[in-house]
């Protein structure tokens, strides 16, 4: 007899408009409540309070992951990966503003 399991996954597409709970942010980025509101202290990130709990915008997902991921693979403190954090945006905003730029010059 051959016994099958089945997993079930449900996915929501997020938008601007949608909060995730600290405690579902802190699983899926894999850091703990403290790394999220010295990241919030910093500015990285703009979470509220809601009741006894912390909500954090949907958007700002990627930004904690990537700040988690420099924590965690690279040992960077918490107000370095956010100022790595905002490099990086900023870089990906200057790149994109100088293919717009080619792209309206014709070159």
């Amino acid at each position: 007899m051959v016994r099958v399991t089945t997993t079930v996954l449900e996915a929501h597409v997020l938008s601007e408009g949608d909060w995730i709970g600290a405690t579902e942010i802190c699983r899926m980025c894999r850091i703990d409540l403290e790394a999220v509101l010295e990241l919030a202290e910093l500015g990285l990130i703009a979470p509220r309070r809601t009741g006894s709990d912390w909500q954090v915008p949907a958007t700002q997902l990627p930004r904690l992951r990537i700040a988690s991921r420099l924590m965690q693979d690279l040992g960077v403190n918490v107000s370095g990966a956010a100022l790595a954090v905002e490099l990086l945006e900023a870089r990906r905003a200057l790149e994109r503003r100088i293919r717009d730029l080619e792209g309206s010059s014709g070159g």
